[in-house]
């Protein structure tokens, strides 16, 4: 089997606080973690539904979902005057919109600075801060009338958010990870043979004018130019949705690495790490295939070497340590001598503790540490 360099944490544990999350993740992963976030605890626990009050301030903008408050169902899209869309943006421009990312960081520091302290947060360990792209707050939590004008006022918010953490955490300590999770559907939408295959995607709709992919790469690039250079900067890519299901089954890994290509040639600076998931579903699919879905990864190989960027792949499922292994040596067959790490293909927030600590045991298990 491959050699496998250190772990990588999605972001959300299902634990109850920030200090448990440290402790116990440490414990778990002796010497692989070369960042560790803060486990989303608390009403961070969902991905980015806490964020759907941020748009308080004008109630009639916020989703309706179909299902009786069901979040992971269908939206209910209401009609709007010009004069009431306008009423609405005018509601949000007069206060100063606040996503929250920075005080739970700044907070979460805190407790990381003090752990470190104690000894048990290891020199050199960062603190991983989770960053959505603004397409994972406002697709599913705004009206879609409403969705194009938010949009640059919520990334603003956010741009503003990551200027305070950054100016409150000390750069050494500190790595910033760009989510792009519901991004990757509307990249997938743009292939019609994939809609037809998956109805799935139907759902989601962009709200901009233009090439999707263009676009796309423009607001993740921006995100990236707003990480300081010493601060540490990585792209987590997904497929799973609130419900910790996947709105898609991918044939292969070729959107996230043509994203991933794009986004390296537009971007001003390094990508220190980026996470890919490997989900079940490549192996329970004979028409798809472990061969077949990591293939794209020879890809983007050349650039990963080149920029000294760390590969972590999502190829740990709890409960199922021979199926982790069995993608291993995948990767190896199709890309010989890959250097890479593993994590689980999304964030726990949405598990319990039981199986995301199962998941923990076999990434230590695979894995060899690099601290």
């Amino acid at each position: 089997m491959a050699q496998i360099l250190g772990c990588h944490l999605v972001g959300s544990v299902p634990l109850p606080d920030t200090e448990a999350v440290f402790r116990q993740c440490l414990a778990a992963l002796p010497g692989r973690l070369k960042r560790i976030p803060d486990g989303e605890t608390g009403v961070r626990h969902m991905f980015t539904t806490w964020q759907a009050e941020v748009f308080n301030a004008y109630p009639p903008m916020k989703t309706r979902w179909v299902n009786d408050g069901v979040v992971n169902g269908p939206i209910q899209s209401d009609e709007f005057t010009p004069e009431q869309i306008d009423e609405g943006i005018k509601a949000i421009e007069s206060t100063t919109l606040e996503t929250g990312y920075d005080k739970a960081a700044i907070e979460s520091y805190a407790v990381f600075k003090k752990l470190r302290d104690e000894g048990v947060i290891p020199k050199g360990v960062r603190l991983q801060v989770c960053i959505p792209t603004p397409a994972n707050t406002i697709f599913p939590f705004v009206q879609k009338a409403f969705q194009a004008r938010i949009e640059p006022i919520y990334e603003a918010a956010l741009l503003r958010a990551m200027r305070n953490l950054q100016d409150a955490i000390p750069h050494e300590d500190l790595a910033i990870q760009i989510d792009i999770a519901g991004d990757t559907a509307f990249w997938e939408a743009t292939n019609p043979n994939t809609v037809a295959k998956d109805n799935g995607l139907e759902w989601f709709k962009h709200w901009w004018e233009g090439d999707v992919k263009t676009y796309q790469i423009n607001y993740i690039v921006r995100l990236i130019s707003a990480v300081d250079e010493d601060v540490e900067v990585g792209l987590h890519n997904c497929y799973g949705d609130i419900d910790h299901r996947h709105w898609h089954e991918p044939a292969s890994l070729a959107v996230v690495v043509e994203r991933e290509i794009m986004v390296r040639k537009a971007a001003p600076r390094k990508i220190n790490w980026t996470h890919m998931p490997v989900p079940k579903s490549a192996v329970e699919r004979p028409e798809v295939g472990l061969d077949k879905y990591l293939a794209p990864l020879n890809e983007l190989r050349p650039l990963l070497e080149r920029d000294g960027t760390e590969l972590y792949l999502g190829v740990v499922h709890e409960h199922k340590p021979e199926l982790t292994k069995q993608m291993i040596d995948a990767v190896e067959k199709v890309s010989p001598g890959l250097k890479f790490g593993v994590g689980t293909e999304c964030g726990g927030g949405r598990m319990t503790w039981g199986p995301f600590e199962d998941a923990l045991k076999i990434s230590a298990d695979v894995s060899s540490p690099v601290l």
